[in-house]
């Protein structure tokens, strides 16, 4: 592969390979958002290139209306960009769906659902999408090169033109291009991928119409409308951690030497129309910088300036866990676990737990099962933190309500008594998936104006003689249950619960 001489598509040939490698990371939001920066940054290099474009187009276009003879450059250049708009916008509906698809936009102008993998794969790779875009690059590229009559100038084009399907390497385990490029790539990679093809394009568009612009025997000519890009290696450090920024200025010619930058009031060195600008993080808080470009007309000497202000975010690594459903552990069920470290590579980290049982879930998340009532500490180590402890209470699963149906007792008609199979143990308000069991209890029935007969009762359904006492109810008997023991998750013996009373009317 040829190495590109202009600053600017070097320069987003090294993104691009850097969003490449990432892609084989696992990804965090911090990554995520540095994918979304570099979809920011190709779609403003896009639209410079676009404008530049046009400044092309114009300059032969005015040639050809002065020359006739340069009337078939302007035509050809107007198919040139006719062909690489309708691809551009193809591109951008494909865009567009997937933002669409994955939840849209969200109060911010930033897509909700950058890490939706499932739609891009579904899109791009099982409803074809992805095989349909191959062709369609394949196309772009077979056509823009046929508006090149002169076979020698179209054959050393097509080495450069960078509008192409990239091979898929021999160790790959995937069946096609679309496999290789989309799948369970999650929308925040795949936009940058999208709009890298977008500016691919755009920049075919120009290596065509500079041949255009050269056979018309015009003068170069400055674009009239610049833009200072500044692309971060991060926007969130901490304390200790180098920052570096690539600063340069869109469509601008690689042999100028007439760009000055400044970051802050100091000179930052250029070669090739490119300054590296490398600081790094002190103070905790929000950092900013402020840069300064100035472009000289080497014609008439006239000096334009654009400034623009970029910055991050310094932090400490540090840690936070939660959990996920109460302030404390129950014994006998799963409690859910929330751990977050700032500026530490999940990888590293290292969690253990006293008096529980800890199982990791994902990145993140664990599932901590306390053995016995008491206290638990969770530790958070690794990755150069300091051990952070976390202290929680462990404590029994909540004594259930004791129900019929769903009554606690009072006064209930003979035919809906009846119609019950037996008692139930309920956890109220409890977040948890946990079932407590009934053990047993006694029933009494003192009929009205007899004597009360009672009957023991083993587990929760009722049993021959229990339903015998229960089918017999009749008007102004009252029945009583007592005795009650039940066992939750957790618990070493039954618990003894709070009787019930019901008078049928």
């Amino acid at each position: 592969m040829s190495i590109p001489k202009e600053p600017r598509q070097l320069m987003i040939n090294i993104m691009y390979l850097v969003l490449t490698a990432m892609l084989a990371l696992n990804v965090s939001a911090e990554v995520l958002n540095a994918f979304l920066s570099m979809n920011r940054s190709l779609n403003e290099s896009t639209e410079i290139m676009d404008k530049s474009n046009q400044q092309l187009m114009t300059a032969i276009t005015e040639q050809a209306e002065a020359y006739a003879q340069f009337q078939p450059y302007a035509d050809s250049g107007m198919e040139v960009q006719k062909i690489a708009r309708e691809f551009s916008k193809y591109v951008e509906d494909i865009k567009t769906e997937l933002v669409e698809a994955s939840g849209g936009i969200d109060e911010n102008g930033q897509p909700i659902g950058i890490k939706n993998k499932d739609v891009t794969t579904r899109m791009l790779v099982t409803e074809g999408r992805g095989s349909e875009l191959e062709k369609r690059i394949n196309k772009v590229r077979t056509d823009l090169l046929a508006q090149i009559t002169d076979e020698e100038v179209r054959t050393q084009l097509a080495t450069t033109l960078p509008v192409k399907v990239e091979v898929i390497p021999e160790n790959s385990d995937k069946e096609n291009w679309a496999q290789f490029k989309f799948q369970q790539m999650p929308v925040a990679a795949v936009l940058p991928l999208l709009a890298k093809i977008q500016n691919d394009v755009e920049i075919s568009e120009t290596s065509i119409l500079g041949y255009f612009y050269k056979k018309t025997g015009s003068t170069v000519l400055k674009p009239d409308q610049f833009l200072p890009i500044a692309a971060t290696n991060s926007s969130y450090l901490t304390v200790g951690e180098s920052f570096s920024a690539e600063l340069f200025l869109g469509a601008y010619s690689s042999t100028a030497d007439n760009i000055s930058i400044q970051v802050d009031g100091r000179n930052i060195p250029v070669r090739n129309g490119k300054a590296v600008f490398n600081t790094t993080a002190g103070s905790l808080g929000e950092q900013s910088h402020r840069m300064v470009v100035k472009l000289r007309d080497p014609l008439t000497g006239s000096v334009e300036k654009f400034e623009k202000t970029f910055g991050y975010t310094v932090g400490e690594k540090s840690v936070a866990v939660a959990a996920d459903k109460m302030n404390v552990f129950y014994v006998g069920v799963g409690n859910p676990l929330s751990l977050s470290a700032a500026g530490v590579p999940s990888t590293e980290i290292r969690v253990q737990a006293t008096n529980a049982n800890l199982n990791k879930i994902s990145n993140g998340k664990y599932i901590v099962k306390p053995t016995a009532i008491g206290k638990s500490k969770i530790t958070v180590s690794g990755g150069g933190l300091d051990p952070a402890i976390f202290e929680y209470r462990v404590k029994k699963i909540p004594d259930p309500q004791i129900l019929i149906g769903n009554e606690k007792g009072g006064i209930m008609s003979a035919a809906e008594f009846r119609i019950h199979k037996g008692i139930r143990a309920h956890l109220e308000n409890f977040d948890f998936e946990a079932r407590c069991n009934i053990q047993g209890f006694e029933l009494t029935r003192l009929p009205k104006g007899g004597d009360a007969q009672s009957e023991l009762n083993r587990g929760g359904a009722y049993a021959s003689a229990t339903k015998r006492l229960v089918q017999a109810a009749k008007s102004g008997d009252t029945y009583y249950f007592e005795k009650i023991k039940a066992r939750c998750p957790g618990d070493q013996v039954g618990r003894k619960m709070n009787g019930m009373i019901f008078k049928i009317k």
